[in-house]
């Protein structure tokens, strides 16, 4: 079941949208979640879906497990931006999650581009990550390549889940939409680099300055974690 609860009215005219969620390497939520911190966009509108075949249990009592999408509007890039921790486990409730999404966003306005992201899974990667990306439409192909963005390889047929849905559902719409997509290696452990370089590619092509900088200092946290975690223990078997 989802519910899409309207915090604040937003009549935003004409505006962008950057709507992505957590994938191999929560590459997508952090792209999004940076993004509406970063650029301090006000919450405007929360959905909340209720697909999960389980409860939660916390000393002797239950509750119902929601997962919460925050939608978010920054007036001064006239964006706005959907993220979440989480993605529907059902793809009928997938596909109610993109379409309630992009009712509410058509209700305040005309969306004059929709951005996606997520990780590119590659076995070798040597410096940045780099960025692939894809369209909606043929046209919108020239925009890719005028920013030096290459196309993500024929070696890939389908997109899946949320990252990939919201853009086909969006050219259903005639919404003109672009995923960014940023090389991995790794798929269990974040990635802040790949989405640095996505959020480096998505300034670029608006034509706004974003810092990036926070993401590096994630990163090296998350080096420091994974180092911890190989390092072997100094104690030996014991007691006390």
């Amino acid at each position: 079941m989802i519910n899409l609860n309207v915090l604040k009215n937003v009549k935003a005219g004409e505006f962008t949208v950057f709507a992505s969620l957590p994938d191999m390497g929560k590459v997508g939520g952090l792209v999004s979640s940076f993004l509406s911190q970063h650029l301090k966009a006000e919450q405007v509108a929360e959905i909340t879906s209720s697909d999960k075949p389980w409860v939660s249990y916390s000393d002797g009592v239950v509750k119902s497990v929601n997962d919460v999408y925050r939608v978010s509007y920054d007036k001064k890039h006239k964006m706005m931006i959907l993220t979440g921790e989480s993605q529907p486990q059902d793809p009928a409730e997938l596909y109610r999650l993109c379409n309630t999404f992009l009712d509410y966003a058509q209700s305040t306005g005309k969306v004059k581009r929709l951005y996606g992201a997520g990780g590119y899974l590659r076995e070798q990667i040597t410096g940045a990550p780099r960025v692939c990306g894809v369209a909606n439409r043929p046209e919108l192909k020239k925009v890719l390549t005028k920013s030096g963005i290459d196309p993500v390889g024929n070696e890939i047929t389908t997109i899946t889940w949320f990252n990939g849905l919201v853009l086909g559902l969006s050219g259903e719409r005639n919404i003109d939409a672009i995923g960014l997509f940023g090389e991995i290696a790794e798929t269990t452990v974040p990635q802040p680099l790949a989405a640095k370089s996505i959020i480096s590619a998505f300034a670029k092509l608006e034509g706004i300055q974003i810092d990036t900088k926070p993401l590096d200092q994630q990163y090296e946290s998350i080096l420091e974690e994974v180092q911890k975690k190989k390092e072997p223990s100094k104690f030996g078997p014991g007691i006390g």
